[in-house]
């Protein structure tokens, strides 16, 4: 195990002295279960539909807790047809967009709320278009759902090493 990682763990566990509570955490994966990340068609710039797929799919359970990825404010909400229930969260912090497609109920939250990373945000579902229950995961560059997107599968797989 390398030092970084030693390091982090021994961090989460036992908090420095004078520490009243640690820290929050910067990221979290935004599932909280078992996950699978599907065949190459459920990857960032698959094409699709006849268009690239913007997001990465995220395989698991129905109901399965999905959770906020970093702090931020929900900047938009709904159920859109083809996306289902969806959310969307703002990190000023990280300027960019995360996008939570296919939620089996519509978010708790509304547009303008804060959301601290780790609160749940909704369950996952199978709303919309789609085949079977996931998350459809969006990371978009600046505020909002019109940014271009990025690839969410690098910080996806580092997060889901990370100590939960």
């Amino acid at each position: 195990m390398e030092l970084a990682t030693i390091t982090a763990v021994f961090a989460a566990v036992v908090p420095l002295a004078g520490d009243v509570e640690s820290p929050p955490p910067e990221a979290v994966f935004p599932v909280r279960g078992p996950v699978d990340w599907g065949e190459a068609d459920a990857r960032f710039g698959a094409w699709r539909g006849g268009r690239a797929h913007e997001g990465q799919d995220v395989f698991a359970d129905a109901g399965t807790p999905l959770v906020a990825v970093r702090d931020g404010r929900v900047v938009d909400e709904g159920d859109d047809g083809g996306r289902g229930n969806y959310l969307a969260i703002w990190s000023r912090e990280a300027g960019r967009t995360f996008v939570y497609l296919h939620m089996r109920r519509p978010a708790p939250l509304r547009d303008g709320e804060t959301v601290n990373a780790g609160e749940r945000v909704g369950a996952v579902g199978c709303t919309g278009s789609c085949w079977g229950d996931h998350l459809h995961f969006e990371m978009r560059v600046g505020r909002g759902t019109a940014g271009r997107p990025l690839d969410p599968l690098p910080l996806l797989r580092r997060l889901a090493t990370a100590p939960r």
